[in-house]
């Protein structure tokens, strides 16, 4: 193209739009964010509702290959997950809630004996030759320390006290999220060809590759990672218990819950379990306690995630750790849970659709930011782009040929 005053302004127009695009999604973005943080308590339904169906909906999807109607699968994921939870409940819920109120009177006991090795250990290195600076930076982190028990012994405290006017309101939520989630599940295939009609056939591939690609990240992330949680949880508690360690139920659950937060979950729940072990059994049963919990996530990555997962998520370490400190700074705990599904997703819909509109493969198998699963795979996008280009190029010029 001739570098003309036309073709100059074009550039500064696509320029410009490019650049107003980008200015109006992060407006977007910046004021669904405050709106969320609005209506949240609102929104703990229907959040509860989009979990349960991306746990449930693979196995209707199983129910149903083998010929039972849709409703009835529906209502017999719901049945099935109903009783376990009440067995579970029945069975873990009195004991959990006896050792966090024991854990709760314990931290003024965890409290003097920390003050007693700290102590010892002031009264150790004040004999050996050490630069004022160090000494400073190692009394602000034992203080700093103590106040962090202090705030979890009056925060576990207060939360078993408050516990008692907060059980209506989660009852109802569970009840009501349930309820949504029942009648989503029953429909999911009906809402997903309205939504395909709604768009047209124009954007009909853009649509079932949005929908295919959230389903298949969100779902097979969830599903995966409860399993993953689940077998991490229950071999650090049985470690821990063996260990003799106290409260090993409870360390088995902090382990089950933080395991949804990649790299930065199992750090924090083996120095919560080494903090208990070396304060009420030694500090040998500390470095024991690290070792069984890394070594229950170590076991769990190596044989159990590579099943359950799938590859269904492919993030490279650098998004991953990028996606969570963004998501926890701008939702908390919650917000680094999700941020792996959400991270994943838009980098599928990235590669979709900027191989799409270059007709250039991006991603690949071995590749790194950009790694595809191996099911998924980008050839579907040159079809389509070569079908476009085909049909286009079939369409009537309004010329005669001789």
């Amino acid at each position: 193209m001739m570098n003309t005053p036309e073709s100059r302004l074009m550039r500064w127009r696509t320029t410009a739009n490019a650049a107003w695009a980008i200015i109006g999604v992060l407006l977007l973005v910046s004021a669904a964010g405050l709106l969320i943080g609005r209506i949240s308590s609102a929104l703990a339904p229907f959040v509860l509702a989009f979990v349960v169906v991306f746990l449930m909906q693979g196995a209707v999807a199983w129910l149903e290959k083998r010929h039972m109607p849709r409703t009835q699968a529906v209502a017999a994921c719901f049945l099935l997950g109903f009783v376990v939870l009440t067995i579970v409940g029945v069975v873990l819920v009195p004991i959990v809630g006896r050792q966090l109120a024991e854990f709760a009177s314990a931290v003024p006991g965890y409290l003097t004996k920390g003050e007693a090795v700290i102590q010892q250990m002031q009264t150790q290195y004040n004999n050996v030759v050490i630069p004022d600076w160090v000494r400073e930076v190692a009394t602000s982190v034992a203080q700093s320390f103590s106040q962090v028990l202090v705030r979890l012994g009056n925060g576990i405290a207060s939360g078993i006290v408050g516990a008692g006017s907060g059980i209506a309101a989660v009852v109802f939520d569970l009840f009501l999220g349930s309820v949504i989630a029942f009648w989503v599940l029953k429909d999911l295939p009906k809402i997903r060809e309205e939504l395909i009609t709604l768009a047209g056939e124009k954007y009909e591939a853009d649509l079932e590759n949005l929908v295919s690609t959230v389903v298949r990240v969100v779902g097979g992330y969830l599903n995966g990672q409860t399993v993953a949680s689940v077998v991490t949880g229950t071999l650090a508690g049985i470690g821990l218990a063996i260990l003799h360690v106290p409260f090993a139920l409870v360390l088995g659950i902090i382990t089950l819950v933080l395991n949804y937060v990649p790299y930065v979950g199992p750090l924090v729940s083996g120095l919560i379990a080494a903090v208990v072990a070396g304060l009420m059994v030694s500090p040998l049963a500390a470095l024991l306690a690290i070792v069984i919990v890394v070594a229950a996530q170590q076991l769990t990555d190596l044989f159990v995630t590579p099943r359950v997962m799938a590859e269904q998520v492919d993030l490279h370490p650098t998004l991953v750790i990028f996606s969570l400190l963004v998501g926890g700074t701008l939702f908390g705990f919650w917000g680094m849970i999700f941020a792996i599904p959400v991270a994943a997703t838009g980098k599928g819909l990235f590669v979709y659709y900027w191989e799409r509109r270059t007709q250039r493969t991006l991603g690949s198998h071995d590749g790194a930011l950009f790694r595809v699963c191996p099911e998924v795979g980008t050839e579907h996008v040159h079809a389509e782009a070569k079908a476009d280009t085909v049909s286009e190029s079939d369409e009537p010029t309004g010329k005669v040929s001789e």
